[in-house]
């Protein structure tokens, strides 16, 4: 039997960039690693057919769901969902996956926050050959904006649209060249200031292990197009926040034997912006995460980021995101499952083209601590329970928070 912390898993490769910019509700249930999807190297997966069916109920309650300083509103959000997955073989060596799921989100008090969230995700892993191999990907989904930006009971709905193609040339069984180009458009409904259109182009060479460990450089060269420019009230004009973005780096995924996995990215990143050059981004970037496999049931995961990144929630410009993240995952038992994530990060709102003429930079920081724990009783279910704890600090009045939030889920996957 698959799981859900699968599907979630390759949505978020599908349909984001990095990582992403809120916690969202139910997150910390929808991504348990279950030991019968083979998360753990003790338990291999329990099936692999090629289609899965779910449908899925939770509950919720969080003490502060606006993310408000000092008018803290509780309230309990049920959710009710489901969906497929299908990774099938299609002829020869090509293969398709596809990842669609739907929920309804009801609030208890804040019943102007009612909504449905959707996601789909499609891709053609190809192959010519034994040297040429890609991929054609596309991807939608539509979500409720991150309230701690909004601080209100309003609904403010977000689509994303993505795709990609890539491809992948071995020109000798120890040297790989690969090449994609990639866009998405963004168009959150409640401010369309903030949305953003992308396209980019990706080239890269590797050098590949015969462990199938690889090491290379990649360039990458991104445009991006605000259709709408925003009015700054300091500089009493609209500023057009268009984009271009290079990076330079250095890329590698490796293995250390059979208990340390690594997937690295250290490179240079410069973002310049057609309007008010002065809030350019020219720094060093790097994303990476380790996994140590401590025994066959425990792994123990490490992140660290630091990156500009723009977000449809906040703005069209930019903010530097620099985080670290621990993530320990148990098995106790083919069954059971314990996991839990710490998270620190601050977030600086360089871009913001208010900045240029005096105003405030935003500067915050945002901390997690989560636990998770999953059941499943007999073959087909999976019970889950989480909590999380959460805060906010930011140098403008108003916008600290805490919170905290305890769910449970049930769920039926065939």
């Amino acid at each position: 039997m698959k799981n859900l912390q699968r599907r979630v898993t390759a949505l978020a490769v599908a349909l984001s960039f990095a990582a992403a910019p809120n916690v969202r509700a139910f997150e910390a249930v929808d991504t348990i690693p279950w030991p019968s999807a083979g998360a753990f190297p003790a338990y291999p997966p329990e099936s692999d057919v090629p289609i899965d069916v779910w449908v899925h109920a939770g509950v919720m309650h969080d003490s502060n769901v606006l993310r408000t300083q000092t008018d803290e509103r509780s309230d309990n959000i049920a959710r009710l969902g489901g969906g497929l997955t299908i990774d099938q073989r299609v002829a020869g060596r090509q293969r398709v996956r596809l990842d669609a799921r739907g929920d309804y989100y009801k609030y208890d008090k804040s019943s102007t926050l009612d909504h449905w969230a959707y996601a789909v995700a499609g891709d053609w892993l190809w192959e010519i050959g034994n040297n040429l191999s890609g991929e054609l990907l596309a991807g939608y989904d539509r979500r409720q904006v991150d309230m701690a930006e909004t601080l209100a009971d309003r609904l403010d709905l977000v689509t994303t649209k993505r795709a990609a193609a890539t491809a992948a040339y071995l020109i000798s069984p120890r040297f790989r060249v690969r090449g994609a180009l990639e866009g998405s458009d963004t168009d959150r409904e409640q401010n369309r200031t903030t949305n953003v259109r992308t396209t980019g182009a990706r080239v890269g060479a590797d050098y590949v292990s015969p462990l199938g460990n690889t090491i290379g450089l990649e360039y990458r060269d991104t445009k991006g197009v605000a259709p709408q420019a925003e009015f700054v009230p300091t500089l009493g004009r609209f500023v057009d926040n268009d984009f271009h973005e290079r990076e330079f780096s250095l890329v590698s995924v490796y293995a250390i034997g059979s208990t340390l996995r690594s997937s690295i990215r250290l490179g240079h990143t410069r973002r310049e912006y057609t309007d008010l050059p002065e809030r350019n981004f020219n720094a060093n970037t790097g994303v990476g995460t380790v996994d140590w496999l401590v025994g066959n049931k425990t792994v123990l995961r490490f992140d660290a980021y630091s990156l500009p990144r723009s977000i449809a929630d906040v703005s069209a410009s930019h903010e530097v995101v620099k985080g670290v993240a621990f993530g320990p995952r148990w098995a106790m038992t083919s069954k059971t499952v314990l996991s839990a994530r710490l998270l620190h990060e601050r977030r600086t709102f360089s871009g913001d083209p208010g900045i240029v003429a005096g105003g405030v930079k935003r500067d915050e920081v945002y901390r997690l601590a989560r636990f998770a724990f999953g059941w499943e009783p007999q073959h087909f279910w999976q019970v889950s329970v989480a909590f999380d704890v959460g805060d906010r600090e930011s140098n403008i009045d108003g916008r600290d928070y805490q919170y905290n939030a305890v769910m449970g889920n049930l769920a039926y996957v065939w």
